[in-house]
Parts: structure tokens; C-alpha cells; sequence
């Protein structure tokens, strides 16, 4: 399992107090040119992860998986469990106003760690610490897109052949708390499929994926 420690012991410790120290103190070696170098470093990984992992995937869909994954929230919620909060170098400013705990500086904390690390240890092993810190994101991302990125994928697919497309409420029936929706999905000005699902999102994630399976329309 990672942890803050190992990381630790794996840094070159001068570019661990740099990854770790905010411009906000003034100090002429503070973490931003490391963050530049971790985003990259961390953009590649996640990049090859999702290459290798997902040969049914479009590039628009492992696009949007990664972006999912290095996201802010996702960044700081590792830094989190991390414990980097602790160790980040603040001005005075940022101590007061809870930087600490910021969103956006524990983010960016996490990439420059990331550079460091890739500097001192070198690629593969910086690739071995990533997949276990992002794993749980990585899952999350790809149940998810699973279930219900078929709208996106049949919008790419539209966008590569040409045409319009949209989806139309055909039908909804049920009391207001229990409501069952139908909707149709017109391809210039043509009707290839059709979903139901108890919100209007549902039912057009269904008739995408219709559509995409059946593949009848021209």
C-alpha cells in the first residue's frame, strides 16, 4: 500500500521540501515548475493506463476518462489521504485562510510530489505508484462511463459521418414520483431508436444505446 512515508523515501529530499512548498512563502524554489512536470508526468500515465486497459474505448471517450481522473477534486482527495496537507510550506496568508485544507493547493501539491518522484525514481516506478494511488479513481471513471457515456460515443459517431441527430420525448406516463419517460432518437429527421428510463437522461442513454448496437440506420 502507498503511503506518504514510502513516497518519502523514495523522493530526492531536497525536491520534497520543493513539492511541497507553496509560492505563497516567498521562497525562490516553491512547487509550481514541479506541478508543470507532474501534471505531464501524471497525464502520460493515466494516458497508457487507459490505452491498455480499454481496447474498446474512442480517443473522445479515453479523453474524457482522463480528464475525469487528474481533475482537481480527484487530485486533492489523494493528496487527502496523503496526509500532504500536513506537510505543505504556506505564507502566512494561506495558514490563516485554511490553505491547508484548499482544494486547489492540495492539487497542486499532488503533481508537483508526482514530479518529484518521477525525477528521483524515474518513469516505472513513478508509473507503479500512480496506478495504486489513482486505482479507486480509475474504477470509478470507467463504472461509470460504462453505464452511461453512450449518448457521448453516438454523438462522436455522428460528428464523424455527418448528419443531425436529436432526441425527442415521445411518451411519459406514472404519478409525478414514479414517472416512466419514452423517448425517441430522430437521425435526419429519421427515428432509429428508442428508450425508456425513469428520467428523460435514462431513456436517451437507452435509445443511444440501441442505436449504437443495432447499427441500421445508413
Amino acid at each position: 500500500m502507498c503511503s506518504m512515508n514510502l513516497i518519502k523515501s523514495l523522493v530526492n529530499h531536497s525536491l520534497y521540501c520543493e513539492a511541497l512548498t507553496h509560492s505563497s512563502t516567498g521562497k525562490t524554489k516553491h512547487n509550481e515548475r514541479l506541478e508543470f512536470l507532474g501534471d505531464a508526468v501524471l497525464g502520460l500515465i493515466i494516458s497508457e493506463h487507459l490505452y491498455l486497459h480499454n481496447s474498446t474505448f474512442s480517443e473522445g471517450q479515453m479523453s474524457r476518462q482522463r480528464a475525469a481522473v487528474v481533475r482537481e477534486e480527484t487530485l486533492a482527495n489523494v493528496a487527502k489521504k496523503l496526509g500532504i496537507g500536513i506537510e505543505l510550506r504556506l505564507g502566512k496568508g494561506e495558514e490563516k485562510t485554511g490553505g491547508r485544507q484548499r482544494t486547489s493547493l492540495l492539487a497542486n501539491a499532488m503533481e508537483a510530489l508526482l514530479g518529484a518522484l518521477y525525477l528521483s525514481v524515474g518513469l516505472d516506478q513513478t508509473k507503479e505508484i500512480i496506478e495504486q494511488l489513482f486505482a479507486s479513481a480509475i474504477d470509478d471513471v470507467l463504472k461509470s462511463q460504462r453505464l452511461d457515456d453512450y449518448k457521448s460515443e453516438f454523438q462522436e459517431l455522428m460528428q464523424s459521418r455527418g448528419g443531425s441527430h436529436q432526441y425527442l420525448l415521445a411518451q411519459e406516463a406514472g404519478p409525478d414520483h414514479d414517472k416512466t419517460f419514452w423517448v425517441d432518437l430522430v437521425v435526419d429527421g429519421e427515428k432509429i431508436s428508442s428508450g425508456s428510463g425513469k428520467t428523460k437522461k435514462q431513456a436517451e442513454q437507452q435509445a443511444a444505446k440501441k442505436a449504437l448496437n443495432n447499427r441500421l440506420w445508413p
